[in-house]
């Protein structure tokens, strides 16, 4: 069997290049038709669509670009059908370049239609995503488009739906005259469609409401009553039928297509808050500011807080000034490193993303650009961390990677995270003392959340460690370690986490991991 995809087409190519990488492994044959005129209003210039198409035929040769004149999209769909009849495509996927799939929910599709040989048309519930904040509309909606249809058996009566009861041959469609339509839904356990028509930004839907094919349909106002004044609880916001789109309410990021995630973290000008913990270490806090200053190219604003210093120079606030640092807390006592980084974090715009920098880290040239590479091209990547000095950074030495790679978690002397992972999973865990494996309790959160820690092969922090603590001659200890890990342990106990995966992980010694009471299977 043969399957085949459509993209019917004039000027809308936001989400396409996203669609199509979800689905385009799985299609024999996509053919991406574009109309020379809207179906509604007034004619737009399609350059960019078009040079969209054209690159991405380019790059994958079971693509066709094909142009044509449709006034309306019922027949641009039926020509589709015919051009798949006549090249011997089986089955015909609908797909708009606002829909994405899992790559995996999609080969499910395909087996799914395969098991059903004597269905001709099949279709999907799926998700409405709903402004440039990608919340969902729930509950789902009720309508269930046709995603797929048999090539000699369908034909499109409207837009999403069509009849059954027809033969093809040659270029005759020959309607049998019975009524029964000949349908399968796919379960949504095995793919649902995520369906980004009203994902857009203010200047897109006022494009919509005219050369939309549901266009006509819109009810005076929404606009400007619904779409414009929406907020967070706002009822009824389907623009032909209210009631169908109850509510937006928030997504969960880690839910969405590979594809899509990548595309949502690299449209946002993503913004960075660098946090500095300072305790009595005022000559390395200046040396850290300035080689930030130096060697990063990107916007980012830096937060410092002090952690309890007992020696803190007079005019602190001020001097940091000087180097245009403006965000500055000082603790009247130590809270520990995790305390500290959460003190930061309250001070960060909640948009931003937070790197975590310790005072005795020393960024080279390029080191932030890095770990956002690696952060908006790796779907998973949720905490990023950078290469450091061969003899101080354990498992992040310079030169043990050659490309970015994922591991179980990164060291937070130097950390990107996401701003989704806080969002989800909160701040960091104040019970481990003034620091140490808070880094490996957070990233293990954020992987059972869904988000996964990489380490950057480009970026470059080195770092002497303990270099705060060894000034306060409070080096971390046997004792204090076995009390942390227990706190991990219990926690993990909760989660389920598989207790020898976690010793084998951090590489702790069986007399240590008996002590905390951990049964190492």
């Amino acid at each position: 069997m043969k399957f085949g995809a459509v993209y019917c087409l004039y000027d809308d190519h936001e989400y396409l290049e996203v669609s199509f990488e979800s689905v385009k492994e799985q299609l024999d044959k996509v053919l991406f038709l574009m109309s020379d005129v809207p179906w509604n209003g007034r004619p737009k210039d399609n350059t960019a669509t078009i040079e969209k198409v054209k690159e991405l035929c380019r790059k994958n040769k079971n693509c066709e670009f094909v142009q044509g004149h449709w006034t309306n999209e019922i027949d641009q769909r039926n020509y589709g059908l015919q051009l798949f009849y006549s090249a011997g495509i089986d089955y015909y996927f609908v797909i708009d370049s606002d829909e994405v799939y899992h790559v995996s929910h999609f080969e499910k599709i395909k087996l799914f239609i395969l098991q059903n040989p004597h269905i001709a048309a099949f279709h999907i519930e799926w998700n409405t995503y709903w402004t440039k904040q990608y919340y969902v509309i729930s509950p789902r909606e009720y309508y269930k488009p046709v995603i797929a249809v048999k090539v000699s058996s369908f034909l499109f009566t409207t837009i999403r739906h069509g009849i059954t009861s027809v033969t093809r041959v040659g270029n005759v469609v020959l309607k049998s005259g019975g009524t029964d339509y000949n349908y399968a839904i796919i379960p949504s356990s095995l793919a649902i469609c995520f369906h980004l028509s009203y994902a857009r930004t203010d200047e897109y839907m006022k494009r919509k409401l005219e050369t939309n094919s549901h266009a006509p349909e819109f009810l005076n106002g929404w606009y400007d009553n619904v779409w414009c004044k929406w907020k967070p609880g706002m009822k009824n916001l389907h623009p032909v039928t209210p009631k169908q789109y109850d509510q937006a309410v928030p997504e969960d990021f880690v839910i969405f297509p590979a594809s899509l995630k990548t595309f949502i973290k690299k449209e946002k000008a993503r913004k960075c808050s660098i946090i500095i913990l300072n305790w009595d270490s005022y000559d390395l806090l200046i040396r850290c500011i300035e080689l930030i200053q130096k060697n990063t190219l990107r916007q980012y604003e830096i937060i410092v807080v002090d952690n309890g210093s007992k020696d803190l120079p007079e005019g602190f606030k001020l001097k940091l000034l000087t180097y245009g640092i403006s965000k500055v807390l000082i603790n009247a006592e130590n809270k520990g490193f995790a305390g500290g980084v959460n003190h930061g974090i309250k001070l960060a715009d909640p948009d931003s993303d937070i790197c975590l920098m310790n005072v005795d880290a020393e960024p080279q040239q390029g080191w932030l650009e890095a770990l956002y590479a690696t952060l908006l091209n790796n779907p998973s990547a949720g905490i990023i961390g950078p290469l450091g000095n061969k003899i101080y950074s354990g498992y992040q030495r310079e030169g043990m990677f050659e490309k970015d790679t994922p591991l179980v978690n990164v060291h937070f002397y130097c950390a990107l995270i996401f701003r989704e992972v806080i969002n989800k999973i909160g701040i960091l865990d104040t019970r481990y003392g003034l620091g140490g494996m808070e880094d490996n309790d957070y990233c293990i959160r954020a992987n059972m959340a869904g988000y996964a820690s990489w380490v950057s092969a480009k970026s470059l922090v080195t770092h002497e460690a303990h270099q705060t603590m060894k000034r306060h001659d409070v080096m971390p200890n046997e004792k204090g370690e076995e009390e942390k890990f227990k706190i991990m342990a219990m926690k993990l106990i909760q989660t389920l986490y598989d207790y020898n995966d976690l010793c084998n992980l951090y590489k702790l010694a069986p007399q240590l991991a008996e002590k905390c009471g951990l049964i190492i299977r």
